[in-house]
Parts: C-alpha cells; sequence; structure tokens
C-alpha cells in the first residue's frame, strides 16, 4: 500500500483509539493487514528504475501522506496518539528501506554467500515484511488501495 493509504487508516486509529500505545500497535497490524490487499505503490517494478528516482517517490510519497492525514485528522486527534499512529502505520517499509538502499540492485534478488551481518539482518527484515504483501498492477492496485481505505474509514468511524 501506499505511504497514504497506511496513514490514512493510521489517522482512523487514532481518533478511535486516543490510548497512544493502543492506537500505534493497532496502526503497526494495519500495515500487515492492508498489504495483504493486492495493491500497486511506489515500490512496484522498484528494480526497473533508480534507486535515487525510487528513493525520491517513496520520500515524496510518504510526505504527502502524513500531510494528507495530518490534514484529516489534525483537529480530531490529539498531536501524539497521531503521530504514533503515522508512524508505527509506516514502520514496517521504513524497516526494510536498508536492504532496497545498500543491498539490492537489479540483478540481486538475496544475499551471497559471503554476506555480511548487516546485510543478512536487512534482508531478513525485508523478507519477513514481504511475506505479507500482494501486488497488482495499476490502475487496478489503486483502487484496491482506495476500496481498502475506505473501508476501514467506515469501520472505524
Amino acid at each position: 500500500m501506499t505511504a497514504t493509504a497506511h496513514a490514512l487508516v493510521a489517522g482512523a486509529i487514532a481518533s478511535k483509539f486516543p490510548d497512544p500505545v493502543i492506537a500505534s500497535s493497532l496502526a503497526f497490524t494495519s500495515h500487515f493487514v492492508m498489504d495483504a490487499v493486492p495493491h500497486w505503490d511506489i515500490g512496484t517494478h522498484w528494480r526497473m528504475r533508480s534507486k535515487t528516482l525510487t528513493g525520491l517517490l517513496a520520500i515524496g510519497e510518504t510526505l504527502l501522506g502524513m500531510s494528507v492525514a495530518y490534514f484529516f485528522f489534525i483537529g480530531k486527534v490529539p498531536f501524539l496518539p497521531l503521530t504514533l499512529a503515522i508512524v508505527f502505520s509506516l514502520l514496517p517499509d521504513w524497516l526494510e528501506t536498508p536492504w532496497y538502499i545498500f543491498f539490492a540492485s537489479s540483478g540481486k534478488h538475496e544475499p551471497s554467500g559471503r554476506a555480511g551481518t548487516a546485510e543478512k539482518t536487512a534482508y531478513r527484515i525485508y523478507k519477513n515484511e514481504n511475506f505479507f504483501h500482494s501486488k497488482t498492477e495499476f490502475p487496478l492496485g489503486v483502487l484496491t488501495q482506495v476500496v481498502t481505505v475506505l473501508f476501514f474509514l467506515i469501520l472505524l468511524r
């Protein structure tokens, strides 16, 4: 899912559960539930783009997603629970970033036998987080996100 989808659902979670610990925990869990829905995001086909372009797109979309969530929820939810929920909803993607930045490439899909501890750890985090991913192509993958976000917004009303 895009960061925008995750952040919007996190805002809805924080509005329903204002306790920062509960909101953060549910937002973190929601990441994996949402990623199980077939979707398109910035990471889809990332090996076909430069790392620089993919990184800039991801950073831009993350800032957009956080901004949209703040726009919709900042007056309805205290700042701390909202911020923590948004951060925890995005955390799984941020934790897999070292694999993409430092080790992966268009031709490298896993560590070599001589890889160091940092590379193996980054790969394990990436693989564990991607266990839940279900991707599909654009534009269907955007439509599934819209439906998923709307479902959670209605559910958490």
